[in-house]
């Protein structure tokens, strides 16, 4: 029993002993393996933005061969340097052409502005290609496409129309010749109502090198309901202001249209063709007189009346109204 005795008080001896040396041995030891472990070599990949600036002799050329926003750089240093590498305080590098006959660019390891001690040692992709067109800048008008069909009961009131009506499209030469329009996103018109709607729709995305201003148009479209055309007749001709010896011919035809739901619902006998003769008190003889159609509901339009006038024979003075 005092063996275990002896011996549990000799571990105890052990961890409590001298406790502060050895807390900092422990210390020393951490700050040691941090320090060699940190000085190490190691590789870690960054990505550092690219910007190109053309040469002085391809003022009036665009560039057609797409050109990377940022490469990719294989970096080597201590493991302390590099990950105190932060992505975005990376400056870009700057891609200056001499000459528009210059077919190729390579990037060297002292373009990029690193720490001390980190080197590059892989840019990808490590050079870039430039290939120039022609530019030309073109105003184009706005297609505007519409997906669907109205309502049954509804039908258009015009044409689309666009803001702005055309837009500057600028690109290789022999790209923008070769558009005629630019068109814009499908707009469903399934679900419209009545009435006057404005959509801001988006311009489908140019063609390959090329772009413009704006990227959406504003729309408006006009709804209203199906509309019909009726003749009616025939429509007896009445005066009104002087009782006319004679009205020839008698009856007239009244062409309208209006939303098929009035037309169709409207009743010819509440229709009045009617010839006011209140201003020929004083003649005699005849005159032609233009015909009125009266009774129509709001919303109804007189195309036309065939014939438009009638021939009135006017009561002798004596027989004229007072």
């Amino acid at each position: 029993m005092s063996a275990i005795v002896d011996a549990l008080h000799g571990i105890r001896l052990f961890f409590t002993s001298n406790l502060g040396l050895k807390a900092g041995a422990v210390g020393i030891a951490i700050l040691m393996f941090s320090l060699v472990h940190g000085a190490e070599d190691m590789e870690r990949n960054v990505y550092v933005d690219v910007v190109v600036r053309p040469p002085a002799d391809a003022q009036d050329m665009i560039l057609v061969t797409e050109t990377p926003d940022r490469v990719r750089v294989r970096l080597k240093g201590s493991r302390a340097r590099l990950n105190a590498i932060r992505q975005d305080d990376l400056p870009p590098v700057d891609v200056e052409i001499k000459t528009r006959e210059e077919p190729r660019y390579y990037f060297e390891k002292e373009m990029f502005d690193l720490p001390t001690g980190v080197e590059v040692v892989q840019v990808v992709p490590p050079s870039l290609t430039f290939k120039w067109a022609p530019r030309a800048l073109r105003d184009l008008p706005v297609e505007v496409l519409l997906e669907g069909k109205l309502p049954s009961d509804l039908e258009w009131a015009g044409e689309p129309e666009v803001f702005p009506e055309t837009v500057e499209v600028d690109g290789p030469r022999d790209v923008v010749n070769s558009m005629r329009t630019v068109r814009s996103m499908e707009l469903d018109v399934s679900q419209l109502e009545e009435g006057v709607v404005q959509r801001e729709i988006p311009l489908m995305g140019p063609p390959s090198n090329t772009s413009f201003e704006p990227q959406t148009v504003l729309v408006t479209l006009r709804v209203q309901p199906k509309m019909k055309e009726r003749v009616l007749s025939p429509l007896r001709v009445d005066a009104e202001g002087v009782v006319p010896r004679a009205i020839r011919p008698r009856a007239v035809a009244v062409r309208i249209r209006g939303p098929v739901s009035m037309v169709d619902a409207l009743n010819p006998a509440s229709v009045l063709a009617i010839v006011n003769l209140t201003d020929l008190l004083a003649s005699k003889g005849s005159a032609s007189v233009r015909v009125q159609p009266r009774g129509l509901p709001d919303g109804i339009e007189v195309l036309g009346v065939e014939p438009a006038s009638v021939t009135v024979l006017l009561p002798e003075p004596s027989q004229s109204a007072p």
